[in-house]
């Protein structure tokens, strides 16, 4: 039985696939043009699994001769080039050997004098060779430096020999576009823009995420092999919180049918079972999830990843600026598919990612705190709102230097501390969905506990915190449908009045009731 594929790349015999046609279609015409081009996405989108189908079928049409190569092992050397060199022509090497009949594999002499440029290989190489060399490089960007700078040139230069002797057609594969590199060279002691580098590039294809349809036809497979159905609904569900990030797409396909909590093929797969295999993805953190949280803590995710925390972005000083280039930055992130441009600013790529950031930012707080989670459930089962907001106001006044001591994400602080104490409580019990982006102003957050639903909006004091957010919060309500929420303002910086710490008003906005708490 084939499965859903959550490690490396997938093979046909035993994964459920997607096919890329119109990806394929362009590659093609891009290789019977001869031309170098660039193919980037994500990590674990199916960069790998396409470009190793497609070498594999250019080899069997015969018209080509087709290389794949991985070249992340040449990654250590860093800035000693010809050790970067001589660990991609082994790749060469080895994969020639692996992969191609004994007549296309590289003579002896196609290794002599090569000095520390693996290009010379590569134009004898292709002198031998009676058929035209078509070349994939993947994890291109894994290289840095002034090894990185060397194969690039190293191609630019060779471009203009082919395709006689040098790849008729070449892609390199990676997260980002060559364009957007900036390369420090340390023998230069200067950064080299990859475009510059590359400027031989005839298109860059950015391989798209799953749409609906392609979700759906992914998991029609499995219905088809097991006669296991998913609602229209389940499917809609799964869409929405991935938003077809393949990987996270074939993660929830994996725990639906095959794991632990798996559903028996004889029951229809619902929207409740995804939301439970989505929680249960998110509180295991695999892999893919733990290196998405490991990125959290590089200093420019940080400042953007925080900006959509808080819902603004402050702006950068001069000072600041020569350090941190927002849009470069902003790029690098939408590269990683960590965020994206959506319709309210800067904001997390998909629901689950949006989950698994506060989450793992606030983990050590959780840790820390000491709650017994039932102290806040009544007798019915129903969360205990008012007892939950009373005890938290009474441990910030007590242990504010949980806020004042952060190190990172020092800006988001209280709304951090605050997730933390509400995320500890309902664990288990319950469920938080949060809306946040760089755009929206503040950060909307619901608690789903017993049946009752609990919306709060949080927001950074300024002049117009109160009036703006009593409006957000009427408009968050709305679309909830409840008739009552809260709005919790934090102050920026050092307290100066402890006595108005935890002050709570209240208030009628467009006929809803809100309860204002100022922190």
């Amino acid at each position: 039985m084939k499965k859903f594929n959550t490690a490396g790349p997938c093979v046909p015999s035993e994964h459920y696939m997607v096919q890329s046609a119109p990806h394929l279609s362009t590659i093609g015409k891009l290789i019977e043009d001869k031309r170098y081009f660039i193919l980037h996405a994500p990590r674990q989108t199916g960069k790998t699994t396409m470009m190793l189908q497609l070498t594999e079928n250019l080899n069997q049409e015969g018209k080509y001769i087709a290389l794949y190569l991985n070249v992340e092992a040449a990654q250590p050397w860093r800035n000693r080039i010809a050790e970067v060199n001589q660990t991609i022509v082994n790749e060469f090497r080895i994969n020639a050997k692996i992969f191609l009949p004994k007549e296309y594999q590289p003579s002896s002499a196609c290794f002599e004098n090569i000095g520390n440029e693996f290009s010379v290989f590569l134009i004898q190489w292709c002198l031998e060779l009676q058929k035209p060399l078509v070349v994939f490089m993947d994890e291109i960007d894994a290289l840095i430096g002034d090894g990185l700078i060397s194969i690039l040139r190293q191609l630019r230069s060779g471009y203009t020999k082919h395709p006689r002797a040098f790849p008729h057609a070449l892609c390199l594969i990676g997260l980002r576009d060559v364009r957007d590199y900036r390369i420090y060279s340390d023998a230069s002691k200067r950064y080299i823009v990859g475009g510059s580098a590359f400027n031989i590039k005839e298109k860059s294809i950015r391989l798209a995420d799953f749409t609906l349809a392609q979700v759906k036809e992914l998991y029609a497979q499995h219905t088809e092999a097991t006669r296991q159905v998913f609602t229209e609904d389940a499917l809609q569900r799964i869409y929405h919180l991935t938003q077809g990030q393949p990987w996270l797409v074939n993660a929830l396909g994996r725990e639906l049918c095959f794991e632990e909590y798996a559903i028996a093929y004889e029951q229809s797969v619902t929207e409740t079972d995804v939301d439970n295999a989505a929680e249960i993805l998110i509180k295991r953190r695999d892999v893919h999830l733990d290196q998405l949280a490991d990125k959290l803590t590089e200093p420019r995710v940080a400042k953007i990843i925080e900006a959509i925390l808080i819902g603004e972005n402050q702006g950068e000083s001069q000072e600041e600026e020569v350090h941190f280039n927002w849009n470069e930055n902003r790029q690098y992130l939408i590269d990683l598919g960590l965020v994206r441009s959506g319709k309210r600013g800067l904001e997390i790529a998909n629901p689950i990612y949006r989950e698994v950031i506060p989450r793992e930012l606030t983990t050590y707080q959780q840790d820390i705190l000491g709650i017994e989670p039932q102290w806040y459930v009544k007798p019915s089962g129903k969360l205990d709102i008012d007892k939950i907001l009373e005890a938290y106001i009474a441990f910030y006044k007590e242990h504010s230097e949980l806020i004042t001591n952060r190190r990172t994400y020092t800006e988001a602080a209280h709304h951090l501390l605050f997730m933390a104490w509400l995320q500890r409580i309902v664990n288990g019990g319950g469920h938080i969905s949060r809306e946040y982006a760089a755009g929206l102003g503040r950060l909307d957050l619901c608690i789903d506990f017993a049946g009752e639903r609990f919306a709060f909006e949080l927001k950074r004091r300024s002049k117009t915190a109160l009036t703006k957010g009593k409006q957000q919060l009427a408009d968050y309500l709305q679309r909830l449908s409840l008739q009552s929420g809260w709005l919790v303002i934090f102050q920026r910086g050092k307290v100066q009045d402890w006595d108005a710490v935890g002050k709570r008003e209240f208030f009628v906005e467009a006929g809803k009731q809100i309860e204002v708490i100022w922190l």
